[in-house]
């Protein structure tokens, strides 16, 4: 089974927010790529959050999509940590209010959180503290201080995720953006390009000292983000990928049929040439989301 922890789905999307404006893929085009591509679900993250890079999406939106194709969907909720209070009175109540009604309605998870608000921020903590009680794993996107775009703040050593890890120790975080995998190697300057780089991988990495210290960060590899990571330095992708075999999940990402599917080929040659064991395959095509989330 291949499983895509990370879709965004739409029943009649129509508003571009880039400049080249291609609009996210509805339903139908959603499940003709999965058909071609060999993929039997996929997890739908709705962007809602005030930086989300589309247009907004309602929880009926998602509640029909999963009700019209049961069989194919997995659905997130999101909500924003800035919610209609006064910033200064806001509990964890208030997410927790929301919170358990999604998973009431059949959510098994938060995501994607794309506000652009520190991890230290109190109104963040009470949104990680709520998703922690309900159980809920979060898919995350990460920026610098310096971009000019969307994502949760942090430092370039991972500061604030870091105190975030320890201080919600029974809360996944599904790390992603160019940001979050830019950490994978050490040596890179903090004020420089947030991209994809094509160095190779040095040691001292924030990313690989993370795992190697939270049991509860897992990395969803999906977008041009997740694919470079392993790409930039294959024999050192090889090593990241058994090393957390039981902490990657599969995910593409492709908000259009024009992005990269490539991550799939490179799973699947890395196991038919022996890099990693058709064990370590499975459970980041499907396994692990399967597992996380009790399917």
């Amino acid at each position: 089974m291949v499983i895509d922890a990370h879709t965004h789905v739409y029943l009649r999307p129509a508003i571009s927010s880039n400049p080249k404006r291609w609009v996210f893929m509805s339903v139908e085009s959603q499940i003709a790529f999965m058909d071609e591509l060999g993929i039997d679900k996929a997890i739908v993250l709705p962007l809602n959050n005030a930086e989300a890079p589309a247009e907004c999406q309602s929880h009926g939106e998602m509640l029909t999509i999963r009700d019209r194709y049961p069989d194919r969907f997995i659905l997130f909720c999101n909500i924003d940590p800035r919610l209609p209070r006064d910033p200064r009175q806001s509990t964890v109540e208030d997410c927790l209010h929301y919170l358990e009604q999604y998973k009431e309605q059949g959510c098994h998870g938060l995501g994607e959180l794309t506000a652009r608000i520190c991890w230290d921020h109190p109104l963040m903590r009470n949104l990680l503290r709520a998703c922690e009680i309900v159980g809920f794993p979060v898919t995350f996107h990460m920026t610098l201080p310096h971009t000019n775009g969307y994502g949760v703040i942090d430092d370039h050593d991972f500061a604030g995720l870091e105190r975030a890890l320890a201080d919600f120790p029974d809360l996944v975080f599904l790390g992603h953006s160019p940001a979050f995998w830019r950490g994978i190697s050490g040596g890179e300057s903090p004020a420089g390009e947030v991209g994809y780089p094509s160095s190779p991988v040095e040691p001292g990495g924030p990313v690989l000292r993370l795992f190697h210290t939270y049991p509860n960060l897992y990395g969803d590899l999906s977008g041009g983000s997740g694919l470079t990571a392993l790409t930039r330095d294959p024999s050192h992708a090889y090593g990241f990928l058994n090393d957390f075999a039981d902490r990657l999940v599969f995910g593409l990402d492709c908000n259009s049929p024009r992005h990269s599917t490539d991550l799939m080929p490179f799973l699947k040659a890395a196991c038919d040439n022996g890099h990693i064991s058709r064990a370590v395959r499975e459970k980041i095509f499907s396994g692990n989301i399967v597992r996380l989330l009790g399917l």
